[in-house]
């Protein structure tokens, strides 16, 4: 299970506040063009912050994510689904995360033991034992966007050439790590936001899309009746 932007990164997060344009790329030139990838990639993560957005990503026809972030991911919900088909709706407020099956899986178990039923949330962290410590991890990187990490991951990013997408003008950078290639486009007017991610890992496609901008839906904690003891 994972989302893919260059080649590792896990942290395709997301982000109400500043921005108020729905497709994020409104208004004056902001400079993107002109700058190093580092700058602009601090100025990527500094827009997404400040914001609101609906991100989707998309792999041979199939959903692998569907995520509503809000402020940087301090509050944040959506669905991840993993290799084997499986798909798990998540809510995360500040540092609290609560996962619920589509359906039930052997990977998910309560404390007990017994497998999460569907509609029932189960409180996890990243320090959380087994298959509940990794969603919690893919939902953390999944609210939590940063793409000045990269280069971290020790990802190849280069500048592209300008270009306009549907009727947008955009930069391309372009991002390679192992059999991993894509680009991201990035909004040259206005915050300096992604518009779109197209890549290919192996033979597999891919595309991610933010879009909403500035849109911020009612995140609140699953109800109490239907959430289970933590992990302990």
């Amino acid at each position: 299970m994972r989302w893919r932007l260059g080649a590792g990164l896990v942290a395709l997060g997301l982000t109400a506040g500043c921005s108020s344009h729905s497709n994020g790329s409104a208004g004056k030139p902001n400079g993107i063009e002109g700058q190093s990838v580092d700058r602009v990639f601090t100025r990527v993560d500094k827009a997404l912050d400040a914001t609101s957005v609906h991100t989707k990503q998309v792999s041979g026809g199939r959903k692998l994510a569907d995520v509503h972030a809000i402020h940087g991911g301090d509050r944040c919900t959506g669905l991840l689904t993993d290799d084997g088909g499986y798909a798990w709706h998540f809510i995360t407020l500040g540092e609290r995360i609560w996962v619920t099956p589509e359906r039930r899986s052997a990977k998910l178990a309560d404390g007990t033991g017994a497998q999460v039923e569907p509609g029932r949330y189960l409180p996890v962290e990243v320090s959380s034992p087994g298959f509940a410590g990794t969603l919690a991890q893919h939902t953390s990187g999944g609210c939590h966007m940063r793409f000045s990490t990269l280069k971290q991951q020790h990802v190849v990013v280069t500048k592209g050439a300008d270009s306009r997408m549907d009727g947008r003008p955009v930069l391309a950078v372009n991002a390679e790590q192992g059999d991993v290639k894509s680009t991201v486009y990035l909004a040259t007017t206005g915050d300096p936001v992604p518009l779109r991610v197209v890549g290919r890992a192996g033979k597999e496609s891919f595309t991610t899309t933010w879009e909403d901008y500035g849109v911020a839906p009612t995140i609140s904690a699953p109800p109490k009746s239907k959430t289970l003891p933590p992990l302990t």
